[in-house]
């Protein structure tokens, strides 16, 4: 959605093929599994949509996000240290759930006239072309359709359309960087009601000598909060209430124990797993079909630990529009946006692919 915006300036038509059936309230979809858990709009993420969509901040405030003061509402635990100091960096985030971020933003993406939006359309292919790319895509029936243009962005996750036409080409697959993570989440929403506490977010890192588990806790709108705890390698997940907890009195300190073992038991608990980050060089390549651009997962996949995935795909989505303008009066435009993201793309992503660790 957030390619679609930053396209929209210079095109006369922009489609999303969207394989959901979208919904029309805030609510989880089966497109998006990790949606029921904790996710991030980093300060740079929020500035980048902010950008793109004028309002979009106050509009994510409006809906209930809840504002968050980077670190002085944040209480983060380290094994060595214990909590570090508070301080006020002037930085704040908004925190919410990923459906509310995504509704907000889907309403900011289908208020802009020549922007479309086509649910129950699953993409199957790119069909390669001299000129014009064809996307094949098909409805929940199985009956297919297809749709020429100008310039096709993969932001399909694992950029299965992309690496099938290089197959079908014949041409060089990207290099891979596939750094194995092997995490998992088991997440509950809970309702504090009057509890009170001097943090708004409240992050334990695991003491790696000793546990692979950390745990957060993060507000979300409606007066809720999502509590997470997080295991590398773990056979086993806590599968009741009474096993979250157990598991939440195994962190380095009591803190995430202590601010949720009155609540009420959710009504669910939800688990996710991440195998490994994933960096797929395309950026490398000599050349890409033309018209075709790969984005945010489907060019980098991050470790969720860290927060980026949203944040990255929106700054790279502000980078399409800075070089837009600046190919406007190119000769051929589309190889010219081509070329200057997938120059300048690559610099974009290796500060928060170093800060996770990754190499």
């Amino acid at each position: 959605m957030s390619a679609a915006g930053a396209l929209s300036s210079a095109f006369q038509e922009v489609v999303i093929l969207e394989r959901d059936v979208l919904p029309a309230s805030i609510m989880s979809r089966a497109g998006v599994p990790q949606d029921r858990h904790p996710h991030l709009l980093l300060a740079g993420g929020l500035q980048a949509l902010d950008s793109l969509f004028p309002g979009f901040a106050q509009d994510l405030a409006a809906a209930g996000a809840v504002p968050v003061n980077v670190f002085k509402d944040v209480q983060y635990e380290r094994p060595d240290v214990g909590a570090l100091p508070r301080r006020d960096c002037g930085t704040s985030l908004l925190c919410g759930s990923r459906p509310l971020i995504e509704h907000t933003l889907r309403r900011k993406v289908t208020a802009i006239a020549n922007v479309k939006v086509q649910s129950q359309s699953r993409v199957t292919e790119i069909v390669p072309a001299a000129t014009r790319p064809m996307v094949k895509f098909e409805n929940d029936a199985g009956v297919g359709a297809a749709i020429e243009a100008d310039l096709v962005v993969d932001a399909s996750g694992r950029g299965a359309p992309t690496l099938g036409l290089l197959d079908v080409l014949g041409w060089e697959r990207p290099q891979e960087i596939v750094v194995g993570v092997d995490i998992s989440y088991t997440t509950a929403v809970l309702r504090p009601g009057r509890t009170s506490f001097d943090w708004q977010n409240l992050v334990t890192l695991p003491d790696p000598a000793t546990s692979a588990t950390a745990g957060l806790i993060i507000p979300l709108e409606g007066g809720r909060w999502f509590t997470s705890i997080s295991h590398h390698g773990a056979t086993d997940r806590p599968g009741t209430w009474e096993d979250y907890l157990a598991a939440a009195r195994q962190l380095k300190t009591p803190a995430i124990y202590n601010a949720i073992y009155k609540l009420l038991p959710p009504g669910g608990l939800r688990h996710f797993v991440f195998d490994a980050s994933r960096w797929r060089h395309f950026e490398r390549l000599k050349r890409l079909p033309r018209g075709i651009l790969p984005v945010a997962d489907s060019l980098c996949r991050f470790n969720p630990v860290y927060g980026q995935g949203m944040t990255v795909a929106a700054r790279e989505a502000k980078l399409l529009r800075e070089i837009l303008d600046r190919v406007a009066g190119e000769a051929d435009p589309i190889e010219a946006l081509q070329a200057g993201f997938m120059s300048e793309v690559g610099a974009l992503l290796q500060a928060p692919w170093n800060m996770g660790g990754e190499r």
